[in-house]
């Protein structure tokens, strides 16, 4: 079986839907309307911790990996995720931040590992531990298929979930094997993420960050979001966009991490557009778990 190792297979496999190609258009416009009115560059020098997260960086994408991480150095400092989500939790926001993570434990984030670590950046890769070290090929095509919506794509191994942390990254829970949390009976849903943090506490001494599959607000219970800071976990992520800018205090127990998902071969532009439109919205600091507790 051949293993997906660049971008450009997935663009080609999918195609550009008519709806994809107006709403590029859509976005470009709109980017170059915000950017002649100056409104992207005073939103993206407006404080704030912003968390981005990507799922893959293929070989075709270590390049504009390198190219976004050197344009947004001009207005923002690189930090690690830890301490990204301490500032947010002592409301310690002095100037624009952004913390990048990656989700799903693909092989080939170990190339972009390889270059943020080059570039003095530390990275929270969220992995599922049932997932590292899978060889077996036919359950490989069956998980890209049904649960990331790809074809076929390498898992890291163990030995390179340890470079990772030699790298100076962070490895996060991203649950046992990267089901919906929601679709789980409760007290599975509770053993899953609490085996999850176990077993990569007992591979690498520690594993302080969650970010639960999907994303959304509907894929974890409040429930689940419970667990998660009762397992140990000191900081709770979603998929939902937004940035936090707050200047007061978050309780670790009250706080939910916003995260802006990119693909790397968005245009530059783009992605611009979209921190800018979140910055000039201000922080997104509403946890809707709370009310359910």
């Amino acid at each position: 079986m051949a293993f997906v190792e660049r971008y450009a297979e997935i663009k080609a496999r999918d195609g550009r839907s008519p709806r994809s190609v107006l709403r590029h258009a859509a976005l470009d416009g709109l980017a170059w309307r915000d950017r002649l009115s100056g409104r992207t560059e005073r939103g993206l020098l407006s404080p704030r911790v912003q968390f981005l997260y990507v799922h893959h960086t293929f070989t075709d994408e270590l390049e504009a990996l390198r190219r976004l991480v050197e344009d947004l150095s001009r207005t923002h400092a690189f930090i690690p995720y830890s301490e990204g989500v301490q500032r947010v939790q002592q409301g310690r926001i002095d100037r624009p931040y952004i913390c990048l993570s990656s989700d799903d434990g693909f092989r080939n984030n170990l190339d972009g590992a390889r270059v943020l670590h080059e570039l003095g950046i530390s990275a929270c890769f969220f992995i599922n531990p049932a997932l590292i070290g899978l060889r077996d090929e036919a359950e490989i095509a069956r998980l890209c298929a049904d649960r990331f919506h790809l074809p076929p794509v390498r898992f890291l191994d163990r030995s390179e979930v340890d470079e990772l942390v030699t790298l100076g990254h962070e490895i996060g829970s991203h649950t046992w094997e990267h089901h919906r949390m929601s679709a789980l009976p409760q007290e599975a849903m509770i053993e899953d993420i609490q085996r999850t943090r176990d077993t990569l506490i007992s591979w690498l001494g520690r594993a302080d960050h969650f970010a639960f599959p999907y994303g959304r607000f509907t894929d974890l219970p409040a429930a689940g979001y419970r667990a998660a800071l009762q397992a140990g976990h000191v900081s709770c992520a979603t998929a939902e966009r937004g940035c936090h800018a707050n200047t007061v205090p978050i309780p670790a127990d009250q706080l939910l991490i916003r995260r802006d998902h990119i693909i790397l071969d968005w245009p530059l532009a783009h992605i611009r557009y979209f921190l800018g439109t979140n910055a000039r919205k201000g922080g997104a600091d509403h946890n809707p778990y709370l009310a359910s507790a």
